[in-house]
């Protein structure tokens, strides 16, 4: 998977990409949709790594009694849901595009 379509867009159409992307319900060119569904690839890959990088410093947390145990696990959820939502929104792109 690359980001070439990606890449190749303008300032105003990586906006149209978030929207696209983040969004349900918004018509959007093959254009943006390709370039959604290969912005959308790297999204859920680096959302993973924060999942797994929170549920570290959630276990250490726990694990020392500390403080921000409370704000890691509240951190940890919203972007639990955030990595759900972006694999929905991927796997609806890529259902679209024709590439």
């Amino acid at each position: 998977m690359n980001l070439d379509v990606y890449r190749g867009c303008s300032f105003k159409e990586k906006r149209d990409v978030l929207n696209a992307f983040w969004r349900s319900g918004v018509e959007a060119t093959p254009r943006i949709t390709e370039a959604a569904v290969q912005y959308g690839y790297y999204t859920v890959i680096c959302l993973g790594v924060i999942v797994l990088e929170l549920a570290l410093i959630l276990i250490v947390a726990i694990s020392h009694g500390s403080f921000v145990e409370w704000l890691t696990a509240v951190g940890e959820l919203f972007v639990l849901w955030s990595t759900w939502w972006a694999v929905k929104r991927y796997r609806t792109l890529k259902s679209h595009c024709t590439t």
